[in-house]
């Protein structure tokens, strides 16, 4: 049986988690002992079901892990990586589940570019507000090598995922899909957090929609700069996925600004008006949300019960 360490207790690496134990596949999530003393004294659920999962400090790992799936937040990645930087071996298969388009450039550099096998996280509404985690659509690994070949790493992740019961899916133009998640968050996950929308506004109101396409179309004009083609069918598509979420869910950036924590802003609005300022490309309303959300994050620290 394929070993599997998870990295981040958020709404992503606790529903992944969820469906490997439900499958009778053991997982470990790695992290520090403070961490660890605070996360056994959570009591999780997830979607009204108690689960209690294993932690794992570096030091008590003898063996390496077969897969590791890292789900933290962009800004958290780099503590992260210091606690696998001694735990991963020469086997070890490292997937990050984050958004945005940078994190496997991070790892890469840390681990090796032989580690990492590109994937991002799609088809979920998992939220978390304090210890419980609720979810009605379960979430899609995407994964797949920047080349497009079939190899026998991307054939061992699909049998492990296959076995745990997680949806997956094994892309053959892993790196177009990664853009086409990011320009999604761009949007989706922006426009949610800047007007306070779960899922149900933008089903049920056009103009809400309307703010998000605003922004992923800045994205649409960038991807070609990357080698990447995107167009409007592509945000159809993400319209469709959309109108399957749970109506009361919220997107992960509204979560964090919710409960007071920082966003994840720099890796959306930001890359984009950093790609734009590149490219020569305009980014205005990707440049108006960057404000916005430094302002709602500011807003947030200084009246943190508001």
């Amino acid at each position: 049986m394929e070993s599997v360490l998870f990295l981040g207790m958020g709404a992503v690496g606790i529903t992944f988690a969820s469906q490997f134990v439900d499958a009778g596949h053991p997982v470990q999530f790695l992290c520090d002992e403070k961490r660890r003393e605070k996360y056994r004294k959570q009591d999780l659920s997830v979607n009204g079901r108690p689960y209690a999962f294993s932690f794992v400090v570096p030091s008590e790992i003898s063996e390496a892990p077969d897969f590791v799936l890292v789900a933290v937040k962009e800004y958290q990645l780099e503590s992260a990586l210091d606690l696998l930087e001694g735990v991963a071996g020469p086997r070890t298969i490292v997937l990050s589940l984050l958004n945005g388009i940078d994190s496997e450039e991070t790892i890469a550099g840390r681990l090796g570019g032989e580690k990492v096998l590109p994937a991002f996280v799609s088809r979920m509404d998992s939220t978390k507000e304090g210890d419980k985690v609720v979810y009605s659509s379960p979430g899609q690994i995407v994964f797949g090598e920047r080349d497009g070949k079939r190899s026998p790493r991307v054939e061992r992740f699909e049998r492990l995922l296959a076995e745990a019961g997680v949806l997956h899916e094994a892309s053959g133009e892993i790196m177009r899909m990664m853009w086409w998640k990011f320009m999604v968050n761009v949007g989706m996950n922006q426009a949610g957090a800047i007007l306070k929308a779960p899922y149900g506004h933008f089903q049920e109101f056009p103009p809400c929609l309307e703010v998000a396409f605003s922004a992923m179309r800045e994205v649409l004009a960038l991807a070609p700069f990357s080698g990447v083609d995107l167009s409007e069918s592509d945000i159809d598509r993400s319209v469709q996925m959309l109108m399957r979420f749970n109506p009361e869910g919220k997107n992960s950036m509204l979560q964090d600004l919710d409960a007071g924590r920082k966003t994840e802003v720099e890796m959306f609005a930001g890359k984009v008006c950093r790609l734009g300022e590149e490219a020569g490309v305009p980014t205005p309303v990707n440049r108006l949300f960057y404000n916005m959300l430094k302002t709602l994050e500011w807003q947030k620290a200084r009246h943190p019960g508001k």
